[in-house]
């Protein structure tokens, strides 16, 4: 009998150790995605782990750092209330600086595909203001001075990631290394004169209210549409001006809207 309840120990023990192993594995980093234009996304990226369970998330944050006297304004996130907070480089002992802190608290969890998926996930879509021509955008990295001096500032994302029937939230994203991966920096330099912001009169959208069907209208040649729900995610894709958005759910949508030069605007309606 005895032998019987060590070896049972002792398989126990081998059991959490090779969780724990596994479960190690499991967190994520943030990347940046560039739109077109001045249309950026930053993404949830998931480590490499064989973990089928969906993700759920409660809270999450990072840091935006931008040119000076650049700024940007959110176009959706995870739970369409993200806040957005500038911060000026003088207030933390680096003047060359400057950025905004990106937080937002769900007041329901959000599933994000499981890691196993390999697939990111759009967390915060924003557009960044004056069309600057030098400088720029990057998401901070944990182990960077400024993140190191000034905490508050380090990239985080509390969330469930074990299948285990309870709710446990913990940060999964680590506070010690870079937590950032793929593109983390863009280089304004890099956009041409051609790449501007679409314009609220170069474009119009009909009717609005609509049941069936929405129209673009606009001198631009368009590229692709992409429609949003309110909770930031993607419901439907086109790349004409006559949309059939019968399938959709009532209520209200955001349309991004990208024309052959990179150029982006977005517009709200209303499915009836």
């Amino acid at each position: 009998m005895m032998k019987k309840i060590i070896s049972t120990i002792y398989l126990t023990v081998l059991f959490a150790l090779f969780s724990n192993i596994v479960n190690a594995q499991d967190g994520y980093t943030y990347t940046l995605q560039h739109n077109g234009g001045y249309s950026f996304t930053v993404q949830a990226v998931p480590n490499t782990s064989a973990n089928n369970f969906a993700t759920s998330v409660q809270s999450y944050g990072f840091t935006l750092i931008i040119p000076d006297g650049v700024t940007i304004t959110a176009t959706t996130s995870l739970g369409a209330a993200a806040n957005v907070t500038f911060f000026d480089g003088n207030n933390v002992s680096m003047p060359t600086i400057d950025g905004y802190l990106i937080t937002e608290t769900l007041g329901s969890p959000m599933s994000l595909s499981a890691p196993s998926a390999g697939t990111n996930s759009d967390v915060f879509t924003f557009t960044v203001n004056a069309n600057p021509t030098s400088g720029e955008l990057k998401v901070l990295e944990n182990n960077s001075t400024l993140a190191t001096t000034v905490t508050s500032l380090k990239s985080f994302m509390q969330a469930d990631m074990i299948d285990n029937g309870m709710a446990q939230f913990v940060n999964v994203v680590d506070p010690n290394a870079a937590a950032v991966s793929g593109m983390s920096t863009f280089n304004f330099a890099t956009l041409s004169v051609n790449d501007v912001q679409l314009t609220e009169n170069q474009l119009e959208i009909y009717p609005n209210p609509a049941s069936d069907m929405i129209n673009i209208q606009t001198n631009s040649n368009i590229s692709n549409v992409a429609i949003y729900n309110i909770s930031g995610k993607k419901v439907l894709q086109a790349n004409r001006t006559d949309i059939n958005i019968s399938r959709l759910s009532q209520g209200m949508y955001i349309l991004k809207i990208t024309s052959d030069n990179g150029a982006q605007i977005t517009k709200r309606f209303i499915k009836q």
